[in-house]
């Protein structure tokens, strides 16, 4: 299952109904993953300590199995991981720079960013604050990021080693370009996904390597398991989502969903917010 409007809310939390199914699921048997755009590091302790049978991040780069509830912290045995090409990197990164983009250059461990990335994450928890939320993960990612600035130029960037080892990257468009823009330029090369969180607007998203994708971390977690497709379940709710929904068994589309999810799933659950993963699981017999 995804997280980000699918497991948790907008703040980062779990609904109550929401642990309870994913336990009992578990219980019964059932193996469950994440599978989530988040990179390893940005997976909270506490979603692990929910408990699941391993964690699918970067949009399905990276692969970790094992129970993410048996230790603190959490460390599983890597099933796969996928970086992405370097000259592929230093491509868009120079493309996004030119039209002074927000982005980030994400790894397992850290996250590496430009100032038009901070400066909209710290706009987006302004948001949640002035709605009367708080997330304490989202305020260590932003001091994150702030530690580990890009230069403004990117012909400052001389040690190599910053551009290995990135799983996917981020990107914040502003007014000048567009998300067709992007997949215009670069649609060829890159799996890029409008990204999940509507503050943002429709112009930000998630660019990975080409074939890597969340759809291929469910076929890789199903065969190292031993499961045929046929017997799969996901759960998500954004564009990041489609292709392990269409690989899936049975693909579930959130009630809180975008309308071209929902038009492709098996089924529809009720919302995040509306025990949409409880709901979800006892209709199809899991719990």
């Amino acid at each position: 299952m995804d997280i980000d409007g699918t497991l948790t809310d907008v703040d980062g939390s779990v609904p109550p109904s929401a642990l309870t199914a994913c336990r009992e699921a578990r219980r019964k048997g059932h193996i469950l993953f994440i599978c989530s755009g988040r990179t390893r590091a940005q997976i909270s302790s506490a979603t692990l300590a929910i408990g699941f049978d391993g964690v699918a991040s970067a949009g399905g780069a990276h692969i970790e199995t094992g129970n993410t509830a048996s230790s603190e912290p959490y460390q599983g045995t890597v099933i796969f991981d996928a970086p992405m090409p370097v000259e592929l990197i230093k491509q868009v990164s120079s493309y996004l720079n030119s039209w002074q983009c927000g982005f980030s250059l994400e790894k397992n461990d850290k996250t590496l960013s430009n100032r038009h990335f901070v400066t909209y994450w710290e706009s987006f928890l302004e948001h949640l604050i002035a709605a009367g939320k708080t997330d304490d993960t989202l305020v260590s990612h932003i001091t994150e990021l702030k530690k580990n600035l890009l230069p403004e130029n990117p012909e400052d960037i001389h040690d190599a080693s910053v551009y290995e080892g990135i799983v996917k990257m981020m990107y914040v468009a502003n007014d000048t370009i567009s998300f067709a823009d992007l997949k215009q330029n670069f649609g060829q090369v890159c799996e890029i996904f409008h990204g999940s969180i509507p503050y943002f607007g429709d112009n930000n998203g998630e660019i990975g390597s080409p074939g890597i994708h969340k759809g291929l971390a469910l076929t890789k977690i199903a065969a190292y398991h031993g499961i045929p497709l046929t017997e799969t379940i996901a759960f998500g709710d954004s564009d990041n989502d489609r292709k392990m929904i269409e690989c899936a068994g049975i693909g579930v589309a959130m009630g809180n969903a975008t309308d071209d999810l929902k038009a492709i799933a098996y089924d529809i659950t009720t919302s995040l917010q509306d025990n949409g993963i409880f709901n979800g699981f006892r209709k199809l017999g899991l719990i």
